[in-house]
């Protein structure tokens, strides 16, 4: 009996040492989403319709970064043919961050530095404008679920229940 009270007191001290929070199903455990370091970059390429290549403003090659937050439709990737709205998206994004122009990457302290590709996971920022909540307002891209929620939670979500709303963008052509 002894060995049994033993072992749930050191399974709550495990539970509540991680914070209450650890223990409530469905709740966020880890940093609180916030905004962190910013950098200024110059787009060299645009992928698809979230990804671009970009550079330093020295022209050293930083590779790609991911739009934090959205997941637009994949382009071709013979012999898979590209989904519904990809090229859509694409367009959208080359003009919201266009080849050769400088834009800010900023990090979720919350969110990883790099995704399973390798590619460096931020939010993209040009002229004020936050790219990816644009591409979201015009149905452009759905949100991406991740694993902790993002700074800018709150406006992405808008942005995508208004786009579905008035059927933007994929949610009316696809």
């Amino acid at each position: 009996m002894k060995a049994l009270i033993g072992l749930a007191a050191a399974a709550v001290l495990a539970l509540t040492a991680g914070g209450i929070k650890a223990a409530i199903p469905g709740a966020q455990t880890g940093p609180e989403p916030a905004e962190g370091k910013t950098s200024q970059v110059r787009v060299t390429a645009v992928v698809d319709g979230d990804t671009i290549r970009v550079e330093t403003l020295g022209g050293r090659q930083l590779g790609r970064v991911r739009l934090l937050g959205i997941d637009a439709p994949e382009v071709a990737h013979p012999p898979e043919p590209a989904e519904c709205y990809a090229t859509d998206a694409t367009r959208l994004l080359e003009r919201l961050a266009p080849v050769g122009n400088t834009v800010d990457l900023v990090t979720d302290t919350a969110q990883p530095s790099r995704d399973r590709y390798d590619r460096l996971l931020r939010y993209v920022d040009h002229d004020d404008v936050d790219v990816a909540r644009e591409l979201l307002a015009n149905g452009a891209a759905r949100r991406y679920e991740a694993t902790h929620d993002l700074a800018r939670e709150e406006s992405y979500a808008e942005a995508v229940d208004d786009a579905q709303g008035a059927e933007r963008g994929l949610w009316g052509s696809c």
